[in-house]
């Protein structure tokens, strides 16, 4: 179910005018999304939140309408943006799609298998497009990582490895991230962004292992992964740094070379021949850190709104998104029991 093949290359909105947008949620992400909307062409409506001053206030901002209800969101658009929390994702996908909308869902994509299958089959039903927003792929620099492995650069790979994290979203004050039947915490709500990223690079995941620490202001995981390919990946998150402090690095080994990236490097993105090995340094791929006017939320719709005029497959498919998700909850039950967890293949009769 992997799509390993397509990178986010030559992404065109033209035509885009056709297509009305309303946003769900109007928290950072809704904000966010709305704002990339602006710049593609579509014609961004309005948002709906269940809090009707947030709503009011990103209206504002926008210049947009805020809508009274849900059902009033949907019967002005083609296209609903849900920007909800994760533990909302489900109920307001499969409402959308069957009333007709195409739909772009903040990731992860649900709480469990059962809601991820739930929307897969609402949108299939109603004929209308899914996209989970996955928005690492359309990182410049994971991005190019991407063509470089697709191009054989570093060979086959074999062995992948990153990091993020981040400040905890509680220590500001209660919020629905730090309460895990809602979240999924660190390991579903943020290392899902890297879950999925590694199955790009690696294929499917066969095996999942975890070890999680959690404690004052602190949530943090190490996840093993053993992939079909016969590749090992080491995903480690963090909700521990210091406020407003975010890292995230790769090294991604091949059987004829290594990439190597980090947030905090003025050379973000390194690749190094396997005959460089006794050389200092590495050699820098002709890449600068991302340049802001570089935006990869703008690049995530574009590309949804091109697939969805073209017809093509998204870089990012519904069942990749539930894929990313099975992995995470794998991960979170190894951390419970402290046993490795195999995989059983996706369906959408799923439960969990």
């Amino acid at each position: 179910m992997s799509d390993t093949g397509k990178s986010p290359a030559g992404i065109s909105s033209a035509g885009a005018e056709r297509y009305s947008v309303g946003v769900i949620g109007a928290g950072t992400m809704g904000n966010v999304h709305a704002d990339a909307w602006r710049s593609t062409g579509a014609r961004l409506i309005g948002v709906y939140d269940i809090d009707p001053a947030a709503g009011e206030r990103l209206a504002t901002k926008f210049g947009i309408a805020a809508f009274p209800s849900r059902q009033a969101l949907f019967d002005a658009v083609d296209i609903v943006d849900v920007c909800t929390p994760t533990y909302t994702h489900a109920e307001n996908v499969v409402a959308a799609a069957q009333a007709g909308k195409h739909v772009v869902c903040e990731k992860p994509m649900a709480l469990s298998l059962e809601e991820c299958a739930s929307m897969i089959r609402a949108a299939e039903q109603a004929g209308v497009r899914l996209f989970i927003a996955q928005v690492v792929r359309f990182f410049a620099e994971f991005a190019t990582a991407k063509q470089l492995i697709d191009s054989g650069k570093i060979g086959k790979v074999g062995v992948y490895r990153s990091t993020r994290g981040g400040s905890n979203p509680g220590e500001a004050g209660p919020t629905w991230f730090t309460q895990e039947y809602r979240s999924g915490g660190v390991v579903l709500d943020l290392m899902v962004h890297d879950i999925d990223y590694a199955r790009w690079v690696c294929g499917d995941v066969e095996r999942v292992y975890c070890r999680r620490f959690l404690g004052a202001n602190t949530d943090y995981a190490l996840i093993t992964l053993r992939f079909r390919s016969g590749a090992i990946g080491h995903i480690e998150g963090s909700w521990a740094f210091p406020a407003g402090m975010f890292r995230t690095a790769f090294d991604i080994a091949g059987d004829g070379g290594l990439l190597t990236y980090d947030s905090e490097s003025s050379a973000p993105l390194r690749f190094r021949r396997r005959e460089q090995a006794a050389a200092k340094g590495g050699v820098v791929v002709p890449s600068s850190p991302m340049d802001p006017a570089d935006n990869p939320y703008l690049k995530e719709i574009q590309h949804f709104l091109s697939c969805l005029m073209s017809g093509e497959q998204f870089l990012v498919t519904a069942y990749d998104a539930m894929a990313a998700v099975q992995v995470a909850l794998a991960a979170r039950q190894s951390a419970l029991t402290g046993r490795p967890v195999t995989l059983e293949p996706l369906s959408l009769g799923q439960k969990g």
